[in-house]
This record gives structure tokens, C-alpha cells and sequence, in this order.
């Protein structure tokens, strides 16, 4: 009898499921939904993942692209494939149980290296620019718009990059949790069709150098000279700098979180 309880219990303990991470696919996204996101494909990502790489030594399977402001996604949020919206946000940043360190890896990188990008810089940037630095002078605003699009070679340098990710103690802490905020949260990320945030790579302050074959104009050059020169961005500062009549630097002062991988969970 004895030797009977022991097998079932063996047996119940074998079938016991455990949360498993696994890719998501990238028809599983639904990209259309949100304009901010990018498909990982072309010059655009191969210039973007160059830059992190070459800059923190290594690379992971990222398959989310955004430019954005701020962490607008955070680490461990639950999101929606097909509207891309945040249904759930990570619970343990107002946990006392000091699950926080256990569950996230940082990492932080100064750069401060130029790489040649072969896109636009709103291309790079994923977003639209008013490159309008004279409100009176419509002229030098064109001038300046010229420059840019025309630069026949274009770099980049980025200050320290972040990467931030979740550990295998994530689905531990799921896999044996009796916390209600825990277990709303466990029963959103097993759900069908929603998917997590498990690493994101932010950078601080991007400069962009713009290299033109034809010296810049008179009045641009003079423009340029009177120190500092702003664009009014809606989300950030952004300076004109004068290096020599044929280069000068964009420089955009902010948090920039640029690409992410999301993952799926299931019981296995």
C-alpha cells in the first residue's frame, strides 16, 4: 500500500507543469496597430542592432523595434499581440518580498564611439523631424533641411547604452506564487495571444554627424555659429553644432529605448 501511495505520488509530482518561455513568431505580431513599432527588417535594423552590438559586445534576439522618449514598454509588461496595448504591467515593483533583484539583470555601457549608418536619420530615429531652427528665415530652415538629406556620409554616437532583462526566476516565482496580484498576473501572461516584454535596450543622448560634399552656405554656416543652436522637438532637446563647413552634428538629449524581445509563456 504503502509502495502504491509513493508511485502516485511520483506521478502527480512528474505531471506538474512549469511556465516555459518560448519566441514569439513574427506573424504573431500585428505591427499595423501601433505606427510606433517597426518590423525587424532591413537597413534599418541591421543599423540599429550594429551600433548596440558593437557598442555592449554582444547581441540577443531582439524582435521588437521602437524609438521612443521613454520606457513606454516596460520590462515584464504584458502585452496584446494584436492591438500591441499593455494589458498588464510587472507586479513586483511594489512587492516587499525583495523579488525584484532575483528577477532583473542590468547592464549599462558607456559608448561614445561614431558609426557610419547608411539610412536617414529619420529613418534611424523612426520618426518625422521639423528641422526649423529660424522663425523668421525660411530660407535657412531649407538650407538646413538640404544638408541633411543631401550628406553624402552620415554618422552616429550614442552616450551608454542600458540593457535590461528577466531571469529564469521569473517562472519560479510564478510557478509556486499564492500572491493575488501575482496570480492575476501569471493568469495574463499564460493567456492566449498576449506576450511579455523580457529584455529592452535604452540609449542616453544620440549625435548624429552629417558630412556634405558642397560647403554649407553663408547664412546656414552664420546660423550655425551663434552657439546654441535648438530645434523644438516635442519630446526632447535637440542642438546644431558647427564642426567645419562641411560637417556639422545633430545631438539629441534624452532616454531612448530602441529595441526589445518579446516572449510568449505556456505550462509544459
Amino acid at each position: 500500500m504503502l509502495i502504491m501511495l509513493l508511485s502516485l505520488c511520483c506521478c502527480n509530482e512528474s505531471k506538474k507543469q512549469t511556465i516555459q518561455f518560448k519566441p514569439v513568431k513574427e506573424n504573431e505580431f500585428n505591427f499595423t496597430a501601433d505606427t510606433t513599432f517597426a518590423i525587424p527588417h532591413s537597413k534599418i535594423w541591421d543599423d540599429r542592432m550594429r551600433v548596440h552590438d558593437s557598442c555592449m559586445g554582444s547581441s540577443y534576439a531582439a524582435n521588437a523595434v521602437f524609438m521612443r522618449t521613454r520606457d513606454t514598454f516596460y520590462l515584464g509588461s504584458i502585452v496584446e499581440m494584436k492591438t500591441m496595448k499593455v494589458i498588464k504591467r510587472f507586479p513586483f515593483f511594489n512587492d516587499s518580498s525583495n523579488h525584484f533583484s532575483s528577477v532583473f539583470t542590468f547592464e549599462t555601457r558607456p559608448c561614445y564611439e561614431k558609426n557610419r549608418i547608411n539610412i536617414p536619420m529619420d529613418s534611424f530615429m523612426n520618426k518625422k523631424f521639423l528641422f526649423k531652427i529660424d522663425s523668421v528665415n525660411d530660407k535657412i530652415n531649407m538650407e538646413l533641411m538640404e544638408a541633411i538629406r543631401n550628406s553624402n556620409r552620415t554618422e552616429i554616437e550614442t552616450g551608454s547604452w542600458v540593457n535590461m532583462g528577466l531571469t529564469d526566476a521569473l517562472g519560479k516565482i510564478l510557478d509556486t506564487t499564492t500572491n493575488t496580484n501575482l496570480l492575476e498576473y501569471k493568469k495574463a501572461v499564460l493567456a492566449s495571444g498576449n506576450m511579455i516584454l523580457v529584455r529592452s535596450s535604452s540609449v542616453t543622448d544620440i549625435t548624429f554627424y552629417f558630412h556634405t560634399e558642397k560647403p554649407l552656405p553663408d547664412d546656414l554656416t552664420k546660423k550655425l555659429l551663434s552657439k546654441p543652436v535648438s530645434i523644438q522637438q516635442p519630446y526632447f532637446k535637440s542642438q546644431l553644432f558647427y564642426i567645419d563647413k562641411n560637417t556639422f552634428q545633430l545631438t539629441l538629449n534624452g532616454f531612448f529605448q530602441v529595441i526589445g524581445q518579446f516572449m510568449k509563456c505556456e505550462l509544459a
